[in-house]
Protein backbone atom coordinates (compact mmCIF):
# COMPACT_ATOMS: atom_id res chain seq x y z
CA UNK A 1 0.00 0.00 0.00
CA UNK A 2 1.66 3.23 -1.21
CA UNK A 3 -0.26 5.70 0.91
CA UNK A 4 0.61 5.76 4.61
CA UNK A 5 -2.60 5.47 6.60
CA UNK A 6 -3.54 6.82 9.98
CA UNK A 7 -5.50 4.47 12.25
CA UNK A 8 -8.67 6.46 11.50
CA UNK A 9 -8.14 6.14 7.74
CA UNK A 10 -7.38 2.44 8.07
CA UNK A 11 -10.62 1.85 9.99
CA UNK A 12 -12.67 3.76 7.40
CA UNK A 13 -11.24 1.67 4.54
CA UNK A 14 -11.71 -1.57 6.49
CA UNK A 15 -15.37 -0.89 7.20
CA UNK A 16 -16.12 0.11 3.60
CA UNK A 17 -14.62 -3.13 2.31
CA UNK A 18 -16.41 -5.25 4.92
CA UNK A 19 -19.77 -3.71 3.97
CA UNK A 20 -19.20 -4.38 0.27
CA UNK A 21 -18.09 -7.96 0.95
CA UNK A 22 -20.97 -8.65 3.35
CA UNK A 23 -23.48 -7.62 0.70
CA UNK A 24 -22.05 -10.23 -1.67
CA UNK A 25 -22.05 -12.93 1.01
CA UNK A 26 -25.63 -12.02 1.87
CA UNK A 27 -26.62 -12.74 -1.73
CA UNK A 28 -24.65 -16.00 -1.69
CA UNK A 29 -26.14 -17.26 1.58
CA UNK A 30 -29.70 -16.28 0.68
CA UNK A 31 -29.55 -18.12 -2.64
CA UNK A 32 -29.45 -15.05 -4.86
CA UNK A 33 -27.12 -14.11 -7.69
CA UNK A 34 -23.74 -13.00 -6.37
CA UNK A 35 -20.39 -12.08 -7.91
CA UNK A 36 -17.39 -14.34 -7.36
CA UNK A 37 -15.03 -11.75 -8.91
CA UNK A 38 -16.26 -9.09 -6.49
CA UNK A 39 -15.85 -11.43 -3.52
CA UNK A 40 -12.31 -12.20 -4.65
CA UNK A 41 -11.54 -8.49 -5.13
CA UNK A 42 -12.86 -7.48 -1.70
CA UNK A 43 -11.23 -10.45 0.07
CA UNK A 44 -7.88 -9.58 -1.54
CA UNK A 45 -8.14 -5.95 -0.49
CA UNK A 46 -9.15 -6.89 3.06
CA UNK A 47 -6.18 -9.25 3.25
CA UNK A 48 -3.77 -6.52 2.16
CA UNK A 49 -5.33 -4.07 4.59
CA UNK A 50 -5.07 -6.54 7.48
CA UNK A 51 -1.44 -7.28 6.64
CA UNK A 52 -0.79 -3.52 6.49
CA UNK A 53 -2.20 -3.14 10.01
CA UNK A 54 -0.06 -5.98 11.37
CA UNK A 55 3.07 -4.37 9.91
CA UNK A 56 2.33 -0.79 10.96
CA UNK A 57 0.23 -0.84 14.15
CA UNK A 58 0.45 -2.53 17.55
CA UNK A 59 -2.67 -1.04 19.09
CA UNK A 60 -5.52 -1.51 19.69
CA UNK A 61 -4.68 -5.11 20.53
CA UNK A 62 -8.19 -6.39 19.80
CA UNK A 63 -7.87 -5.06 16.26
CA UNK A 64 -4.47 -6.67 15.88
CA UNK A 65 -5.89 -10.06 16.90
CA UNK A 66 -8.83 -9.62 14.55
CA UNK A 67 -6.49 -8.82 11.67
CA UNK A 68 -4.76 -12.16 12.17
CA UNK A 69 -8.13 -13.85 11.74
CA UNK A 70 -8.88 -11.63 8.75
CA UNK A 71 -5.63 -12.63 7.03
CA UNK A 72 -6.44 -16.30 7.61
CA UNK A 73 -10.01 -15.85 6.41
CA UNK A 74 -9.14 -13.96 3.24
CA UNK A 75 -6.38 -16.40 2.34
CA UNK A 76 -8.77 -19.32 2.63
CA UNK A 77 -12.01 -17.75 1.34
CA UNK A 78 -11.75 -19.57 -2.00
CA UNK A 79 -11.63 -22.86 -0.11
CA UNK A 80 -14.67 -21.73 1.88
CA UNK A 81 -16.60 -20.97 -1.30
CA UNK A 82 -15.47 -24.22 -2.89
CA UNK A 83 -16.57 -26.12 0.21
CA UNK A 84 -20.07 -24.63 0.14
CA UNK A 85 -20.44 -25.34 -3.58
CA UNK A 86 -19.00 -28.87 -3.46
CA UNK A 87 -21.04 -29.79 -0.39
CA UNK A 88 -24.25 -28.85 -2.18
CA UNK A 89 -23.18 -30.62 -5.40
CA UNK A 90 -21.79 -33.82 -3.90
CA UNK A 91 -23.67 -34.31 -0.64
CA UNK A 92 -26.96 -35.20 -2.28
CA UNK A 93 -29.26 -38.12 -2.97
CA UNK A 94 -31.02 -38.59 -6.30
CA UNK A 95 -33.17 -41.35 -4.77
CA UNK A 96 -34.70 -38.82 -2.39
CA UNK A 97 -36.36 -35.69 -3.73
CA UNK A 98 -37.94 -32.52 -2.43
CA UNK A 99 -40.05 -30.36 -4.71
CA UNK A 100 -38.86 -32.52 -7.61
CA UNK A 101 -35.16 -31.98 -6.92
CA UNK A 102 -32.57 -34.31 -5.36
CA UNK A 103 -32.20 -33.77 -1.60
CA UNK A 104 -28.98 -31.88 -0.89
CA UNK A 105 -27.24 -30.79 2.27
CA UNK A 106 -29.10 -27.47 2.01
CA UNK A 107 -32.53 -29.09 1.81
CA UNK A 108 -32.29 -32.28 3.88
CA UNK A 109 -33.52 -30.66 7.10
CA UNK A 110 -36.74 -29.74 5.34
CA UNK A 111 -36.95 -33.18 3.72
CA UNK A 112 -36.55 -35.25 6.90
CA UNK A 113 -39.42 -33.51 8.70
CA UNK A 114 -41.84 -35.51 6.53
CA UNK A 115 -39.72 -38.59 5.81
CA UNK A 116 -40.12 -42.06 7.32
CA UNK A 117 -37.53 -43.31 9.81
CA UNK A 118 -36.13 -45.65 7.17
CA UNK A 119 -35.82 -42.82 4.63
CA UNK A 120 -34.10 -40.63 7.21
CA UNK A 121 -31.66 -43.38 8.08
CA UNK A 122 -30.84 -44.03 4.43
CA UNK A 123 -30.18 -40.40 3.59
CA UNK A 124 -28.18 -39.85 6.79
CA UNK A 125 -26.04 -42.91 6.06
CA UNK A 126 -25.59 -41.84 2.45
CA UNK A 127 -24.47 -38.35 3.43
CA UNK A 128 -22.02 -39.78 5.97
CA UNK A 129 -20.68 -42.13 3.28
CA UNK A 130 -20.22 -39.17 0.92
CA UNK A 131 -18.18 -37.04 3.36
CA UNK A 132 -14.80 -38.18 1.87
CA UNK A 133 -15.76 -36.17 -1.22
CA UNK A 134 -15.54 -32.93 0.78
CA UNK A 135 -12.92 -33.96 3.35
CA UNK A 136 -9.90 -32.79 1.30
CA UNK A 137 -11.29 -29.26 1.14
CA UNK A 138 -11.92 -29.14 4.90
CA UNK A 139 -8.47 -30.56 5.60
CA UNK A 140 -6.75 -28.04 3.35
CA UNK A 141 -8.66 -25.14 4.87
CA UNK A 142 -7.77 -26.10 8.45
CA UNK A 143 -4.13 -26.77 7.62
CA UNK A 144 -3.78 -23.40 5.89
CA UNK A 145 -5.37 -21.65 8.85
CA UNK A 146 -3.03 -23.45 11.21
CA UNK A 147 0.00 -22.28 9.20
CA UNK A 148 -1.18 -18.67 9.03
CA UNK A 149 -1.94 -18.37 12.74
CA UNK A 150 1.42 -20.00 13.51
CA UNK A 151 3.20 -17.25 11.54
CA UNK A 152 1.85 -14.79 14.09
CA UNK A 153 2.70 -17.01 17.05
CA UNK A 154 -0.83 -17.98 17.98
CA UNK A 155 -3.80 -20.31 17.30
CA UNK A 156 -7.54 -19.75 16.91
CA UNK A 157 -8.00 -21.27 20.40
CA UNK A 158 -5.56 -18.83 22.03
CA UNK A 159 -7.24 -15.84 20.42
CA UNK A 160 -10.71 -17.21 21.25
CA UNK A 161 -10.12 -17.55 24.99
CA UNK A 162 -8.39 -14.16 25.08
CA UNK A 163 -11.38 -12.54 23.36
CA UNK A 164 -13.73 -14.10 25.92
CA UNK A 165 -11.49 -13.09 28.84
CA UNK A 166 -10.85 -16.72 29.75
CA UNK A 167 -7.97 -19.15 29.90
CA UNK A 168 -8.11 -22.46 28.05
CA UNK A 169 -8.26 -24.22 31.40
CA UNK A 170 -11.26 -22.11 32.49
CA UNK A 171 -13.06 -22.73 29.20
CA UNK A 172 -12.57 -26.49 29.45
CA UNK A 173 -13.77 -26.44 33.06
CA UNK A 174 -16.99 -24.57 32.16
CA UNK A 175 -17.80 -26.86 29.23
CA UNK A 176 -16.90 -30.05 31.10
CA UNK A 177 -18.95 -29.06 34.17
CA UNK A 178 -21.94 -28.39 31.95
CA UNK A 179 -21.47 -31.67 30.08
CA UNK A 180 -21.40 -33.66 33.32
CA UNK A 181 -24.54 -31.95 34.59
CA UNK A 182 -26.72 -32.40 31.49
CA UNK A 183 -25.77 -35.89 30.32
CA UNK A 184 -28.13 -37.93 32.52
CA UNK A 185 -31.21 -35.69 32.26
CA UNK A 186 -30.67 -35.46 28.49
CA UNK A 187 -30.51 -39.25 28.08
CA UNK A 188 -33.60 -39.73 30.22
CA UNK A 189 -35.60 -37.12 28.30
CA UNK A 190 -34.39 -38.35 24.90
CA UNK A 191 -35.61 -41.87 25.65
CA UNK A 192 -38.93 -40.48 26.83
CA UNK A 193 -39.62 -38.26 23.81
CA UNK A 194 -38.27 -40.78 21.28
CA UNK A 195 -40.75 -43.32 22.60
CA UNK A 196 -43.61 -40.81 22.88
CA UNK A 197 -43.18 -39.09 19.51
CA UNK A 198 -41.00 -41.31 17.32
CA UNK A 199 -42.31 -44.61 18.72
CA UNK A 200 -38.81 -46.06 18.91
CA UNK A 201 -35.60 -45.75 20.91
CA UNK A 202 -33.13 -42.91 20.18
CA UNK A 203 -30.73 -43.69 17.36
CA UNK A 204 -27.69 -42.00 15.80
CA UNK A 205 -29.61 -40.56 12.85
CA UNK A 206 -32.05 -38.76 15.17
CA UNK A 207 -29.87 -35.68 15.12
CA UNK A 208 -30.53 -32.37 16.83
CA UNK A 209 -31.84 -30.68 13.70
CA UNK A 210 -34.35 -33.41 12.94
CA UNK A 211 -35.54 -33.77 16.53
CA UNK A 212 -36.03 -30.03 17.02
CA UNK A 213 -38.64 -30.17 14.23
CA UNK A 214 -40.12 -33.58 14.98
CA UNK A 215 -40.70 -32.76 18.62
CA UNK A 216 -43.26 -30.10 17.70
CA UNK A 217 -45.00 -31.92 14.85
CA UNK A 218 -48.08 -32.79 16.90
CA UNK A 219 -48.29 -29.26 18.34
CA UNK A 220 -48.02 -27.01 15.31
CA UNK A 221 -51.76 -26.68 14.68
CA UNK A 222 -52.40 -24.51 17.72
CA UNK A 223 -49.37 -22.34 16.96
CA UNK A 224 -50.12 -21.49 13.34
CA UNK A 225 -51.97 -18.32 14.26
CA UNK A 226 -48.91 -16.85 15.96
CA UNK A 227 -46.84 -14.35 13.97
CA UNK A 228 -43.40 -14.58 15.62
CA UNK A 229 -41.94 -11.54 13.83
CA UNK A 230 -44.88 -9.39 14.95
CA UNK A 231 -44.70 -10.63 18.54
CA UNK A 232 -40.95 -10.36 19.08
CA UNK A 233 -41.00 -6.82 17.65
CA UNK A 234 -43.87 -5.92 20.00
CA UNK A 235 -41.95 -7.33 22.98
CA UNK A 236 -38.80 -5.46 22.05
CA UNK A 237 -40.74 -2.21 21.66
CA UNK A 238 -42.36 -2.69 25.09
CA UNK A 239 -38.83 -2.96 26.47
CA UNK A 240 -37.97 0.35 24.80
CA UNK A 241 -35.92 -1.20 22.00
CA UNK A 242 -36.15 -0.35 18.28
CA UNK A 243 -36.48 -3.41 15.98
CA UNK A 244 -38.27 -1.87 12.98
CA UNK A 245 -35.15 -1.18 10.92
CA UNK A 246 -34.13 -4.87 10.93
CA UNK A 247 -34.65 -6.55 7.53
CA UNK A 248 -36.15 -10.08 7.40
CA UNK A 249 -35.74 -12.44 4.40
CA UNK A 250 -38.04 -15.46 4.65
CA UNK A 251 -38.18 -16.51 1.00
CA UNK A 252 -37.56 -20.24 0.40
CA UNK A 253 -34.96 -20.26 -2.39
CA UNK A 254 -33.40 -23.64 -3.42
CA UNK A 255 -29.81 -22.47 -2.84
CA UNK A 256 -30.55 -20.53 0.32
CA UNK A 257 -28.46 -21.52 3.34
CA UNK A 258 -30.29 -24.14 5.40
CA UNK A 259 -29.69 -22.59 8.82
CA UNK A 260 -31.29 -19.33 9.98
CA UNK A 261 -28.73 -16.55 10.35
CA UNK A 262 -28.27 -12.87 11.06
CA UNK A 263 -25.84 -10.76 9.04
CA UNK A 264 -24.56 -7.39 10.23
CA UNK A 265 -23.86 -5.60 6.96
CA UNK A 266 -23.09 -2.34 8.79
CA UNK A 267 -23.35 -1.97 12.56
CA UNK A 268 -25.72 -0.55 13.68
CA UNK A 269 -27.45 0.74 10.53
CA UNK A 270 -27.93 -2.31 8.25
CA UNK A 271 -28.78 -5.57 10.02
CA UNK A 272 -30.56 -8.47 8.29
CA UNK A 273 -31.87 -11.92 9.19
CA UNK A 274 -32.66 -14.91 6.96
CA UNK A 275 -34.54 -18.16 7.55
CA UNK A 276 -36.15 -20.97 5.57
CA UNK A 277 -39.59 -22.01 6.85
CA UNK A 278 -39.51 -25.50 8.40
CA UNK A 279 -42.09 -25.78 11.17
CA UNK A 280 -44.16 -22.96 12.75
CA UNK A 281 -42.85 -23.58 16.25
CA UNK A 282 -39.25 -24.08 15.21
CA UNK A 283 -39.47 -21.05 12.94
CA UNK A 284 -40.57 -19.02 15.98
CA UNK A 285 -37.52 -20.23 17.91
CA UNK A 286 -35.27 -19.25 15.01
CA UNK A 287 -36.87 -15.84 14.51
CA UNK A 288 -36.67 -14.92 18.20
CA UNK A 289 -33.03 -16.09 18.21
CA UNK A 290 -31.97 -14.21 15.08
CA UNK A 291 -33.93 -11.11 16.06
CA UNK A 292 -31.94 -11.24 19.31
CA UNK A 293 -28.73 -11.04 17.28
CA UNK A 294 -30.20 -8.27 15.16
CA UNK A 295 -31.45 -6.06 18.01
CA UNK A 296 -28.05 -6.45 19.69
CA UNK A 297 -26.10 -5.29 16.64
CA UNK A 298 -28.59 -2.53 15.82
CA UNK A 299 -28.43 -1.21 19.41
CA UNK A 300 -24.67 -0.66 19.47
CA UNK A 301 -23.78 3.02 19.75
CA UNK A 302 -22.79 4.35 16.30
CA UNK A 303 -20.26 6.80 17.79
CA UNK A 304 -18.10 4.04 19.28
CA UNK A 305 -14.66 3.41 17.75
CA UNK A 306 -14.73 1.03 14.77
CA UNK A 307 -13.18 -1.86 16.70
CA UNK A 308 -15.44 -1.45 19.75
CA UNK A 309 -18.52 -1.28 17.55
CA UNK A 310 -17.78 -4.12 15.15
CA UNK A 311 -15.56 -6.68 16.90
CA UNK A 312 -18.00 -8.72 18.96
CA UNK A 313 -16.84 -12.02 20.45
CA UNK A 314 -18.80 -15.10 19.40
CA UNK A 315 -19.96 -15.72 22.97
CA UNK A 316 -21.17 -12.16 23.40
CA UNK A 317 -22.96 -12.27 20.04
CA UNK A 318 -24.80 -15.45 21.04
CA UNK A 319 -25.73 -14.12 24.49
CA UNK A 320 -28.50 -11.81 23.32
CA UNK A 321 -29.81 -14.17 20.65
CA UNK A 322 -30.31 -16.93 23.23
CA UNK A 323 -31.63 -14.33 25.70
CA UNK A 324 -34.53 -13.40 23.42
CA UNK A 325 -35.15 -16.94 22.19
CA UNK A 326 -35.43 -18.00 25.83
CA UNK A 327 -38.51 -15.82 26.30
CA UNK A 328 -40.42 -18.62 24.57
CA UNK A 329 -39.87 -20.77 27.67
CA UNK A 330 -41.63 -18.22 29.90
CA UNK A 331 -45.07 -19.54 30.85
CA UNK A 332 -46.55 -16.09 31.50
CA UNK A 333 -45.22 -14.82 28.18
CA UNK A 334 -46.67 -17.76 26.26
CA UNK A 335 -50.12 -17.49 27.84
CA UNK A 336 -50.42 -13.70 28.14
CA UNK A 337 -48.52 -12.35 25.15
CA UNK A 338 -49.01 -15.15 22.63
CA UNK A 339 -52.47 -16.00 24.05
CA UNK A 340 -51.75 -19.73 24.04
CA UNK A 341 -53.65 -22.31 26.07
CA UNK A 342 -52.06 -22.89 29.53
CA UNK A 343 -51.84 -26.68 29.17
CA UNK A 344 -50.48 -26.34 25.64
CA UNK A 345 -47.93 -23.73 26.79
CA UNK A 346 -46.66 -25.97 29.56
CA UNK A 347 -46.05 -28.82 27.12
CA UNK A 348 -44.24 -26.54 24.66
CA UNK A 349 -41.97 -25.34 27.46
CA UNK A 350 -41.25 -28.92 28.57
CA UNK A 351 -40.23 -29.82 25.03
CA UNK A 352 -38.20 -26.65 24.57
CA UNK A 353 -36.37 -27.45 27.78
CA UNK A 354 -35.60 -30.89 26.40
CA UNK A 355 -34.19 -29.30 23.25
CA UNK A 356 -32.02 -27.11 25.48
CA UNK A 357 -30.71 -30.28 27.11
CA UNK A 358 -30.16 -31.82 23.68
CA UNK A 359 -28.28 -28.72 22.54
CA UNK A 360 -26.12 -28.68 25.65
CA UNK A 361 -25.23 -32.38 25.35
CA UNK A 362 -24.46 -32.02 21.64
CA UNK A 363 -22.56 -28.74 21.79
CA UNK A 364 -20.44 -29.59 24.81
CA UNK A 365 -19.18 -32.58 22.83
CA UNK A 366 -18.65 -30.40 19.76
CA UNK A 367 -16.84 -27.80 21.84
CA UNK A 368 -14.44 -30.19 23.51
CA UNK A 369 -13.69 -31.74 20.13
CA UNK A 370 -12.81 -28.38 18.64
CA UNK A 371 -10.72 -27.37 21.68
CA UNK A 372 -8.82 -30.67 21.44
CA UNK A 373 -8.12 -30.08 17.75
CA UNK A 374 -6.13 -26.93 18.50
CA UNK A 375 -4.84 -27.74 21.97
CA UNK A 376 -3.53 -31.19 21.07
CA UNK A 377 -2.68 -30.39 17.46
CA UNK A 378 -4.80 -33.29 16.24
CA UNK A 379 -4.14 -34.77 12.83
CA UNK A 380 -7.07 -34.41 10.46
CA UNK A 381 -7.13 -38.17 9.96
CA UNK A 382 -7.83 -38.63 13.69
CA UNK A 383 -10.67 -36.10 13.88
CA UNK A 384 -13.56 -38.44 13.11
CA UNK A 385 -12.51 -40.86 15.84
CA UNK A 386 -12.04 -38.06 18.38
CA UNK A 387 -15.38 -36.49 17.49
CA UNK A 388 -17.21 -39.78 18.00
CA UNK A 389 -15.44 -40.18 21.35
CA UNK A 390 -16.44 -36.71 22.59
CA UNK A 391 -20.07 -37.17 21.55
CA UNK A 392 -20.20 -40.54 23.28
CA UNK A 393 -19.01 -38.84 26.47
CA UNK A 394 -21.53 -36.02 26.14
CA UNK A 395 -24.57 -37.79 24.74
CA UNK A 396 -23.96 -41.42 25.65
CA UNK A 397 -24.57 -42.40 22.02
CA UNK A 398 -22.45 -43.75 19.18
CA UNK A 399 -22.53 -41.07 16.50
CA UNK A 400 -20.61 -41.56 13.21
CA UNK A 401 -17.43 -39.52 13.58
CA UNK A 402 -17.70 -38.07 10.07
CA UNK A 403 -20.87 -36.22 11.09
CA UNK A 404 -18.83 -33.18 12.16
CA UNK A 405 -17.91 -32.61 8.51
CA UNK A 406 -21.61 -32.14 7.68
CA UNK A 407 -22.30 -29.77 10.55
CA UNK A 408 -23.06 -26.12 9.78
CA UNK A 409 -20.36 -24.73 12.12
CA UNK A 410 -17.61 -27.29 12.71
CA UNK A 411 -16.16 -27.59 9.17
CA UNK A 412 -16.49 -23.86 8.51
CA UNK A 413 -15.39 -22.08 11.67
CA UNK A 414 -12.03 -22.41 13.39
CA UNK A 415 -13.34 -21.77 16.92
CA UNK A 416 -17.03 -21.00 17.43
CA UNK A 417 -18.95 -23.85 19.03
CA UNK A 418 -18.21 -23.17 22.73
CA UNK A 419 -19.90 -19.79 22.24
CA UNK A 420 -23.38 -21.32 22.36
CA UNK A 421 -22.77 -22.78 25.80
CA UNK A 422 -21.03 -19.72 27.23
CA UNK A 423 -23.90 -17.60 25.97
CA UNK A 424 -26.63 -19.84 27.42
CA UNK A 425 -25.11 -19.65 30.89
CA UNK A 426 -24.53 -15.89 30.59
CA UNK A 427 -28.02 -15.04 29.33
CA UNK A 428 -29.62 -17.09 32.12
CA UNK A 429 -27.53 -15.16 34.64
CA UNK A 430 -28.73 -11.84 33.16
CA UNK A 431 -32.35 -13.00 33.09
CA UNK A 432 -32.19 -14.17 36.71
CA UNK A 433 -30.99 -10.72 37.77
CA UNK A 434 -33.78 -9.02 35.80
CA UNK A 435 -36.43 -11.21 37.45
CA UNK A 436 -35.12 -10.29 40.90
CA UNK A 437 -35.26 -6.56 40.11
CA UNK A 438 -38.38 -6.27 37.95
CA UNK A 439 -40.47 -9.35 38.70
CA UNK A 440 -41.42 -12.38 36.63
CA UNK A 441 -42.87 -10.20 33.85
CA UNK A 442 -39.60 -8.34 33.43
CA UNK A 443 -40.09 -8.34 29.65
CA UNK A 444 -42.85 -5.73 30.08
CA UNK A 445 -40.53 -3.36 31.92
CA UNK A 446 -38.80 -0.47 30.18
CA UNK A 447 -36.34 -0.35 33.09
CA UNK A 448 -35.37 -3.96 32.36
CA UNK A 449 -35.12 -3.04 28.68
CA UNK A 450 -32.85 -0.14 29.56
CA UNK A 451 -30.50 -2.51 31.38
CA UNK A 452 -30.43 -4.89 28.43
CA UNK A 453 -29.88 -1.97 26.04
CA UNK A 454 -27.00 -0.76 28.20
CA UNK A 455 -25.34 -4.19 27.93
CA UNK A 456 -25.90 -4.36 24.17
CA UNK A 457 -24.99 -0.78 23.31
CA UNK A 458 -21.37 -0.96 24.49
CA UNK A 459 -20.23 -3.28 21.73
CA UNK A 460 -17.15 -5.28 22.62
CA UNK A 461 -16.85 -3.42 25.96
CA UNK A 462 -20.09 -4.93 27.30
CA UNK A 463 -19.84 -6.50 30.73
CA UNK A 464 -21.69 -9.49 29.27
CA UNK A 465 -18.59 -10.25 27.21
CA UNK A 466 -16.49 -11.11 30.27
CA UNK A 467 -17.00 -14.85 30.71
CA UNK A 468 -14.34 -15.21 33.40
CA UNK A 469 -16.96 -14.24 35.97
CA UNK A 470 -19.12 -17.32 35.27
CA UNK A 471 -19.16 -19.60 38.31
CA UNK A 472 -20.17 -23.18 38.96
CA UNK A 473 -23.30 -21.77 40.60
CA UNK A 474 -24.17 -19.99 37.34
CA UNK A 475 -23.75 -23.27 35.43
CA UNK A 476 -25.93 -25.18 37.91
CA UNK A 477 -28.58 -22.44 37.80
CA UNK A 478 -28.68 -22.74 34.02
CA UNK A 479 -29.05 -26.54 34.18
CA UNK A 480 -31.80 -26.10 36.76
CA UNK A 481 -33.61 -23.71 34.42
CA UNK A 482 -33.76 -26.30 31.62
CA UNK A 483 -34.65 -29.26 33.87
CA UNK A 484 -37.39 -27.55 35.90
CA UNK A 485 -40.71 -27.64 34.06
CA UNK A 486 -43.80 -25.45 34.65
Amino acid sequence: MKQKLTLKQWCKKAEELEIALSKQYWKLETGQKYSKPKIKKYETKINKLAEYFLKNFDRPEILKDTCIGAVASTKTFQLSLKFKEERNKKIRSKKHTIKGNPVTWDTWRQYVTKATHNERKKIYDKFIKLTPLISPIIKEKFQKNKQIYKQYGTTPLKLYVKEHELTTKELIKIITTLRNQVKKPFQKQFKYYAKKLLHKKPEYYDDLYYVRNAIYQDMTKDFRGVDPIKHIKKTMKEMGLKPDKIRVDKKDRPKKYASPFCMAIKIPQDIRISFKPENPLNDANSIYHEMGHAIHFSSIKPQLPYWTRTIISNGLAETFSTFFEGILTDYDYMTEELKLDPKYSKEIIRRKNFMQLFGAAFYTGNSLFRIAYWRENLKFENCNKRYAKELKKSMGMKIPGAYWQLHHILPESMMYVPSYMLAEIQQNKIKTQLRKKYGKRWWKSKKAGKEVLNLMSKGTDSEAGDFSKLTKKDILNYVRSITTNP
